[in-house]
Order: structure tokens, then C-alpha cells, then sequence
């Protein structure tokens, strides 16, 4: 048995791995390069097994984040970033897609962000 922090934690250490900082939770200031970790939607969904027991699948975003400044250095450091995230993925993570880069503004920065689309199996636990 799990949690869904558990869960989170080990996406943080895969983030990490690859060599970028990463945070569990959406923060009202990102220095970049970073990967924000939150749920997605939807967050859980659920499957009752033949058993009697529930079988979980815990959805999340993992938005990778670069500084905006030059268009095409910008896209290629997420790109850069997005493909090393993939590639360390833990096993029973199902990568679903990549949105498209988009400009944020996250306190007082201009960020090019990209959304990783990604699921993960769990027997969940209360915390």
C-alpha cells in the first residue's frame, strides 16, 4: 500500500534524477528550470475489482518551466527537458501527452511552460 504522496514523491525523485528541481505542489513563485508537480483531471479514478478490492490510477501534470526569453533557446530547453523528464519516469508510469508550449506569467516571471500528461497504478492507503 501506498500514498498518493508517495506517489508524488516518487515523480519528484524521477524530476530529479533527470537533473532538474522539482516541486510537489503548485507554488506562487517558480525559479526555472523547474517541474511543478499537481493533479491533474481527473485526479483519481477508481476501478472495483472482482475481488472486492479497488484498483487506483492517480493522474497528474508535471509543468516543466524555463525562463521566456529568447523564443527558440526557451523552446529548446523545454523540449530538452520534457524528453529527460520521460526518459526517467518510474516503472508503472504511463506517459499520456505533452501539451503544447504556452507563456505564463508566475509572479513576477514570464515562463514557457509545457504540461506532461502522466499516470500512475496505485494500491492506495489513508495517509
Amino acid at each position: 500500500m501506498t500514498t498518493l504522496e508517495t506517489v508524488r514523491q516518487s515523480l519528484a525523485t524521477a524530476v530529479e534524477t533527470a537533473g532538474y528541481k522539482a516541486h510537489e505542489a503548485p507554488l506562487a513563485t517558480v525559479i526555472p528550470p523547474a517541474v511543478v508537480i499537481v493533479p491533474d483531471d481527473p485526479y483519481l479514478e477508481v476501478d472495483t475489482l472482482a475481488a472486492g478490492g479497488l484498483s487506483w490510477q492517480a493522474n497528474y501534470e508535471l509543468i516543466v518551466c524555463v525562463t521566456y526569453l529568447d523564443n527558440r533557446g526557451s523552446l529548446r530547453e523545454l523540449e530538452h527537458i520534457i524528453v529527460d523528464v520521460a526518459m526517467n519516469l518510474p516503472r508503472g508510469c504511463e506517459l499520456d501527452s505533452v501539451q503544447q508550449p504556452t507563456v505564463e506569467e508566475v509572479g513576477p516571471s514570464s515562463l514557457l511552460t509545457a504540461r506532461i500528461g502522466v499516470s500512475i497504478r496505485a494500491n492506495l492507503s489513508a495517509p
